[in-house]
Parts: C-alpha cells; sequence; structure tokens
C-alpha cells in the first residue's frame, strides 16, 4: 500500500507516517494559479491594444504583467 511508510527503529516503536495532501497548500496553489491566467489574460490584451492601434506605451505593462504571471 503506497498510503504510508514503515520505519523501523532497533530497540523502539515502529512509527506510520501517513502521506496525505494539506488542503490549506492546495487552496493556495489553486489561488496561485487563477492570479497567474489573470495577468497573462491581461498582457494579452495590452499587447492586442498596443499592436492594434499603434499604442506602444502599452507594451510596458504588458511585459510587467507575463513577469507577475511567471
Amino acid at each position: 500500500n503506497c498510503s504510508y511508510f514503515k520505519h523501523f527503529t532497533p530497540g523502539q516503536t515502529s512509527e506510520i507516517f501517513e502521506v496525505t495532501t494539506q488542503k490549506e497548500y492546495s487552496i493556495s496553489a489553486a489561488a496561485i494559479a487563477i492570479f497567474s491566467v489573470g495577468f497573462a489574460i491581461i498582457g494579452t490584451i495590452c499587447v492586442l491594444l498596443s499592436f492594434r492601434k499603434k499604442r506602444d506605451y502599452l507594451l510596458k505593462p504588458a511585459s510587467m504583467f507575463y513577469t507577475f504571471a511567471g
């Protein structure tokens, strides 16, 4: 069974460590992924507006949004 590991030490009782995912880590990872996708979308909007309307000043915010998404 891969859900636990047994460590035997001589002269002492065996300890069983259960491998479980912590809910807090899963929620924080999901939140970071959602923010990352949001920053990437905002960066793409800035790039598209910059190329369509010849507004070069939108490229710097777009690069910052892509950096935050990374």
